[in-house]
């Protein structure tokens, strides 16, 4: 696992009109295998069900732009967090159009402005807007939701170079109304560690958003079978291979926020336990304080005992 350098360190982040910047993004679309893991393009579909058969999601490709990655997700996540921002401002919130400039939102997701990194944010658009879902996620058992990831992009300037990329003056992003709804009117929202921008890991970014949505802050944390990680990811890996996988992330422990342990279940399946750091280490405190509590009343009574020998007393069987 590994993480790039902050370009912009938090605090030189706060540009434009975005006051209390926090990543932000949609609990459902944590938890489910919505993108490709992988930087190479994609083409096969994406064909998820939950094992009681409620939940599915089916995610295909553009033949020509591959499918959307988890890396072109940065770019939902800023439109989340600036929606929720004005929101929480008491802005009127009518429209699921964010007006940006593709500089700002190239720094508010953590990535460089040089002329190559444009021409990725143009071609993460392009794949946001061309990727196709299905899903009955918030709309039933018998009902669907069919749409693209970007709704509309719009731009003023020209986007043929890399150099004409850089002078595009403002750019028009509107989500989908699956993600709109669910951000105005349900607030599923979730608040993410900025270092979730630097992870460059594919299967590191997807597992931080699992346990950022399942762990959380509970003090038992969250554990999960491999077997499911597999599922919830949408690795295209063998369980084999990604069983190894899995293994070297746990060993190497190094997710923003969340602890791992390779751990099992009752009936013995591979697994792996997410907790959030700060609650292993209130909990490693505490435990201190316990011991050195007890160590201490240990010392007491042992005085308490020397100072009744010193004076003449007898101890009684039981204490010797």
């Amino acid at each position: 696992m590994t993480r790039r350098q902050d370009p912009h360190p938090i605090r030189d982040f706060f540009i434009a009109d975005i006051i209390d910047y926090a990543p932000k993004d949609e609990r459902t679309m944590m938890e489910r295998p919505f993108f490709s893991l992988a930087k190479r393009k994609r083409n096969k579909p994406i064909e998820y069900e939950s094992d009681d058969g409620e939940v599915w999601v089916k995610v295909q490709a553009h033949p020509e732009y591959g499918m959307a990655t988890i890396w072109d997700a940065d770019i939902l996540i800023w439109c989340i967090s600036k929606i929720v921002a004005d929101r929480d401002r008491g802005q009127n919130m009518e429209s699921a159009t964010i007006q940006t400039t593709p500089y700002e939102l190239l720094k508010g997701i953590a990535r460089g402005t040089s002329g190559t990194e444009y021409r990725r944010l143009f071609e993460a658009m392009q794949r946001l807007r061309s990727t196709r879902i299905e899903t009955n996620i918030r709309a039933g058992r018998n009902k669907f939701a069919d749409f693209n990831w970007l709704a509309e992009l719009e731009g003023e300037g020209n986007i043929d170079t890399p150099e004409q990329m850089e002078a595009v003056r403002s750019i028009a992003l509107t989500l989908p109304s699956w993600i709109y709804r669910a951000i105005i009117k349900s607030d599923h929202v979730l608040t993410l560690d900025r270092e979730y921008f630097l992870l460059t890991g594919g299967l590191d970014r997807a597992l931080y958003r699992l346990a950022r949505k399942h762990a959380g802050n509970q003090p038992q944390g969250w554990r999960c079978t491999i077997a499911l990680l597999h599922k919830k990811t949408g690795s295209e890996s063998a369980s084999k291979k990604f069983a190894e996988m899995m293994r070297r992330v746990v060993k190497a422990d190094k997710l923003p926020r969340y602890q791992m342990t390779w751990t099992t279940t009752q009936d013995g399946s591979a697994a792996v336990h997410f907790v959030d750091r700060a609650i292993v280490e209130h909990q490693a405190e505490e435990r201190r304080k316990d011991e050195a509590r007890k160590r201490q009343e240990r010392i007491a009574a042992e005085n308490a005992r020397a100072a009744f020998i010193d004076a003449g007393g007898r101890p009684s069987r039981r204490s010797i």
